[in-house]
């Protein structure tokens, strides 16, 4: 099943020739062993080759905004769905960067394999607006930014078109189970046709904007058919109203919407909701350690319903304090606070400075080696991996990191500051090319992928964190730590304008996080724009005023 496809181990090759430090002798022979290795022609192993033509030192020649404005006016252009019989104004998923066309059979599109091989996962022919949420968002605020009103227009058309893509229930026809196939104009999915909402921020605000009637629709639907029992506030990441998987991740979503919604409507139905379902999980903390299970209902057989990971502090956490950040509901305040310190005391080993990926209820580390089979492979043991490649398993360090930043932020409280400081120490450590764990089920990714970057999106998001600690600390430390990690970004997936999902890859794939990429690079320009006025600030100055872009990238 994990296995690499002829055009997944080509797609090593290529990036590897594509290296500015090999000579040509060692290029000829990586070729040579490519075409005996899988019977290869020379001219299919060149068709792949590819190179930024940017070293990390030249990068700063032009302001970072100038290659995010340059990519989104690319996507515009020649990104939307312009196959089939029907076009829309929707994004495509992949585009090749060398044609600028979605490839209909593209088979090498999984390189490198982000862990699971589920077409809803990689979308291929497809479009989704909800992988698509953070390249919104940064289109409307370059149309602020420029004064460019296509960017804003573009951003409308999407979203008043996607928005009214939905199922027999009413939900958005979006989510990891599900997209659109651009060339026969239907609506797919794979592993079920669920409606699932977790890791990617919905903005719900741009979109209430565009339909308040179907937002509002789509967030009562997740109360009806997510939230299964309305007493206990159990709930399923699963939109089919059955017992299921109740993830710490898709919780914290569900209390967000919750919590949106209310700050529109001041119906305190929405309110009771999100306190029902924030309580579910803190109910089930362990009262010594505050420590709490990922899926309570998986019971204590699974390491999921036993044991503490990332994905709680990360997302769980950051989206408890969102909806404080809203509404200033102090109980989401408190729960977020209290699982981030916990994992903070627990889930820290002082002794290599890293931090532990699974944590048992009573606080002790689950020590490595990982398990290579059965679902218990996916359990992070030992110390945390920075830059493993599921996007969808149970590790979110960059995501937890962010959060400490956050609460910070939020509430003054200077342990979790204390707490940054200490991803920021480990992230500074271990960049990217330091790669990823090897004695893992993505050993084959760990050995030949990991080695030349990591994706996009976890370089947008390690950019925002170092953004973020430098305004937060005025240390410019953490200026230089985003400004580095920018410019690797850039010198390994921009090509000719536009930027790939991952050092390895031929394509843009917005599954691979483009869009947050984009956000932490605008970012990081419009604080380079003003360095010594963002110490302590909450928001940065997009430019005209009262225009600001936000810290956050979820």
């Amino acid at each position: 099943m994990f296995g690499l496809s002829g055009p997944t181990f080509l797609g090593i090759v290529l990036s590897l020739a594509a290296s500015a430090q090999e000579g040509e002798a060692v290029r000829d022979v990586t070729r040579q062993k490519a075409i005996r290795y899988l019977d290869l022609t020379d001219e299919q192993v060149a068709a792949g080759m590819l190179d930024s033509g940017i070293k990390e030192a030249e990068v700063e020649k032009r302001p970072y905004r100038e290659y995010v404005a340059e990519c989104v006016d690319l996507l515009m252009q020649h990104g939307t769905d312009r196959y089939g019989r029907i076009h829309t104004p929707m994004l495509v998923n992949i585009l090749d960067v060398r044609t600028r066309e979605c490839p209909e059979l593209p088979d090498i599109a999984r390189w490198p394999w982000r862990g699971d091989n589920r077409t809803c996962f990689w979308k291929p022919r497809g479009a989704d607006l909800f992988i698509d949420q953070s390249t919104i968002e940064v289109m409307y605020l370059l149309s602020q930014l420029t004064g460019r009103d296509a960017y804003k227009q573009f951003a409308d058309r999407y979203l008043r078109y996607a928005m009214n893509l939905t199922d027999e229930k009413g939900f958005f026809w979006w989510g990891w189970h599900r997209f659109y196939d651009v060339f026969d104009d239907v609506k797919c999915f794979s592993h079920g046709k669920n409606h699932e909402i977790h890791i990617n921020r919905p903005r719900w605000e741009e979109m209430w904007k565009i339909d308040e009637l179907a937002v509002k629709k789509e967030i009562e639907l997740i109360w009806q058919w997510h939230v299964i029992d309305k007493k206990t506030g159990e709930f399923n990441r699963h939109g089919n109203g059955q017992q299921g998987c109740d993830f710490a991740m898709s919780g914290g979503e569900f209390v967000y919407a919750f919590s949106f919604l209310y700050g529109k409507t001041r119906d305190e139905t929405y309110l009771k909701a999100a306190k029902l379902v924030a309580d579910y999980h803190w109910r089930n903390r362990n009262p010594r350690t505050s420590l709490v299970p990922n899926r309570p209902n998986a019971g204590t057989d699974r390491f999921d319903g036993s044991h503490f990971d990332t994905s709680i502090s990360g997302l769980l956490g950051y989206y408890l304090l969102k909806s404080y950040e809203l509404l200033g509901v102090q109980e989401f305040r408190d729960q977020a606070l209290s699982y981030l310190r916990a994992y903070a005391k627990y889930g820290y080993d002082a002794q290599t400075g890293k931090f532990w990926g699974s944590l048992r209820l009573d606080g002790t580390p689950v020590p490595g080696p990982r398990l290579s089979e059965g679902y218990a492979q996916y359990e992070p043991r030992g110390h945390i991996d920075l830059w493993e490649p599921y996007q969808l398993g149970y590790e979110y360090p960059i995501y937890t990191a962010q959060a400490y930043a956050y609460a910070y932020q939020l509430t003054g409280q200077k342990d979790m500051l204390a707490a940054a400081r200490k991803w920021a120490d480990c992230i500074r450590s271990s960049p990217p090319t330091t790669g990823c764990n090897k004695n893992a089920y993505y050993k084959w990714y760990a050995e030949h992928f990991a080695p030349l970057g990591t994706f996009a999106g976890m370089y947008g998001r390690s950019i925002s964190f170092f953004v973020h600690m430098y305004a937060l600390t005025g240390d410019d430390l953490y200026l230089r730590d985003a400004r580095r990690f920018a410019n690797q970004a850039i010198s390994k997936l921009y090509y000719q304008g536009l930027f790939r999902g991952h050092p390895a890859k031929p394509y843009y794939c917005a599954v691979d996080g483009v869009g947050f990429l984009l956000y932490g690079l605008l970012q990081l320009d419009r604080v380079l724009a003003c360095p010594d006025s963002l110490r302590q600030a909450k928001a940065i100055p997009l430019g005209p005023e009262p225009a600001t872009i936000t810290f956050d990238n979820w």
